[in-house]
């Protein structure tokens, strides 16, 4: 029997495999966001304590989120992405491409992870936060964005580490950068 408020099901009959783990696509039992149809299907999850039934939240393309990853509130995850761990996408967060969010990492509010970004560990991404390219997050690192909403932006190779502190607004274009420890507030223009 089919709970009235499920956004969305399981196909069972539409599976991959990711890391031995079995994983099913889903699709809307109901129109979900602007972009999102009833009858559309989208990204795989391993169940669904994976996604929440509540909320926009989506995942689509070929996105996958298992293990204990969960995706909530009007998050999504499209492209190639993964959420896996015990990792949380909440809020307004997007990942897209081949981004990876694992551990325990959180990412939230309004940031955005693309490319070759990973987001691992106690880490935690938020505010309007722009992660591009190479940038790896690990550790008990923070990255947050200014409260006003002025986005901040890190593009490049760099990696983010320990107990590193990021705040503000602007951008950090660097290769092959290394922040390891200690508070960084950027602030100008992104």
């Amino acid at each position: 029997m089919m709970q009235a408020n499920k956004k969305y099901q399981l196909l069972l009959d539409d599976t991959i495999i990711r890391e031995g783990r079995k994983l099913y696509r889903i699709q809307a039992l109901r129109d979900v966001r602007h972009s999102v149809e009833k009858g559309e299907v989208g990204g795989y999850v391993e169940s669904e304590a994976n996604l929440s039934q509540e909320g926009t939240c989506w995942l689509f393309d070929d996105a996958c989120a298992y293990e204990n990853g969960r995706v909530e509130g009007d998050a999504m995850l499209s492209g190639h992405a993964t959420l896996r761990g015990k990792a949380k996408l909440i809020e307004e967060a997007m990942v897209f491409g081949h981004a990876i969010v694992e551990g325990e990492a959180t990412v939230g509010e309004e940031s955005v992870l693309r490319d070759q970004v990973v987001v691992g560990g106690k880490a935690v991404v938020k505010g309007r936060v722009r992660l591009t390219e190479c940038v790896h997050v690990g550790e008990n690192a923070h990255v947050e964005g200014d409260p006003k909403g002025i986005s901040l932006v890190l593009v490049g190779t760099t990696m983010i580490m320990g107990n590193t502190v990021i705040q503000g607004q602007g951008t950090f274009s660097e290769e092959e950068a290394i922040l390891e420890g200690g508070l960084f507030t950027l602030r100008g223009k992104a």
